[in-house]
């Protein structure tokens, strides 16, 4: 493979971030919507805000059944909600607390772009501001929450063929 548009959204960001720097000779574009793109020594937790845990930290955490049917999944219609939902599984919690350290991604040059959610409150726009600064990225902006794959594929579409 090779001339690669690699895209990540929410923590696949990191991923996406982890992958471009691993196989920088094969990405041709990268592209974050709504991502998280964290610098070394940050942690997942130090910018998604959630409510603190109270009792010993569990392995994988999630919102609850109705907090996501409320909060993270708000915004999309009953049917995509529901389908969401039954697919819906926690984060590994030691994902959140350990701190991040890519080689040398932020020194690489990238054709990037870091599409922002306006609805979405998680990482939030000055999170993305930060990343597409860094990146030298194309801004872009949806207005709809974390999800619009699910919310506005169309327009979403639209711009990953345009990176």
């Amino acid at each position: 493979l090779k001339d690669i548009v690699l895209v990540g959204t929410s923590s696949g960001g990191m991923i996406a971030c982890g992958v471009a720097e691993r196989m920088r000779h094969r990405i041709a574009k990268l592209v974050l919507v709504d991502a998280l793109a964290l610098f070394n020594g940050e942690r997942t937790r130090d910018i998604v805000k959630r409510a603190p845990h109270v009792g010993p930290v569990p392995l994988a955490w999630a919102p609850g059944r109705e907090d996501a049917e409320k909060g993270l999944f708000g915004d999309l219609d009953p049917a995509t909600k529901a389908w969401a939902l039954d697919r819906y599984t926690p984060h590994p919690t030691g994902t959140s607390e350990v701190q991040v350290k890519l080689g040398d991604f932020w020194d690489m040059t990238w054709d990037a772009t870091v599409v922002w959610c306006k609805q979405a409150p998680n990482p939030g726009e000055a999170h993305q501001r930060r990343a597409a600064a860094r990146l030298k990225a194309k801004w872009l902006e949806i207005d709809t929450g974390h999800y619009p794959m699910l919310t506005t594929p169309d327009e979403l579409t639209k711009i990953l063929v345009n990176a």
